[in-house]
């Protein structure tokens, strides 16, 4: 697990593949992130203690509780807030599901359901 530090507080890195990154915030009092927003990206934080604000473009704060979870979607401009105690927090960046991302080759359908040597396989 690799662990960085930020001007908020530490993450640590609890899983990664090439679709989705999850790691653990341990944010300190009155910080704050970046202001930021991410191409492909949706954000998704789920408060395990403390008090997590999640602010956005649209002009307001979402501030979350132990239990809670907000997601953030790709192209929106956003920031984490932290306000008078410790706050951890999972956090959970993955790409959006895309149904059409599908390159078909050969269509299927109907089988004679026969093995390469042209006798009847057993299904």
């Amino acid at each position: 697990m690799e662990q960085t530090h930020g001007t908020w507080g530490n993450r640590t890195r609890t899983f990664q593949n090439s679709s989705c990154l999850v790691t653990i915030l341990e944010l300190e009092p009155k910080q704050r992130c970046s202001w930021h927003f991410h191409k492909k990206m949706f954000n998704q934080f789920y408060v395990v203690s403390g008090m997590l604000g999640v602010r956005t473009e649209k002009g307001y704060t979402t501030k979350l509780t132990p239990g809670q979870q907000f997601t953030v979607e790709q192209d929106v401009r956003h920031e984490f807030i932290t306000y008078h105690q410790p706050t951890v927090v999972q956090e959970i960046a993955y790409v959006k599901f895309d149904e059409t991302d599908i390159y078909r080759e050969r269509l299927g359908g109907a089988t004679d359901a026969t093995d390469e040597s042209g006798r009847a396989e057993s299904l």
